[in-house]
């Protein structure tokens, strides 16, 4: 048994060393291992298009609210 703790370290440090020679060799373009971040380019065209459409509409029904234009506030 004490034969085998005194080898323990010694597999360690071989692992290791392969391990990092491994790394070395890697090349870039190999493929990754686990969850990868997604990769994102802002808003679609069409999204944009439709939060530039909304906001558009919101500040010409603001208008018309506060320049009467729907008759809401006006005395007969």
């Amino acid at each position: 048994m004490d034969k085998d703790k005194e080898k323990q370290p010694d597999r360690e440090q071989e692992y290791m060393k392969t391990s990092e020679k491994e790394l070395e060799n890697r090349s870039p373009n190999a493929e990754k291992e686990g969850l990868e971040e997604p990769r994102t380019t802002g808003y679609k065209p069409l999204q944009l298009g439709m939060i530039i459409f909304a906001i558009a509409v919101l500040v010409i029904v603001g208008f018309a609210i506060g320049f009467d234009w729907f008759g809401l506030f006006g005395t007969n």
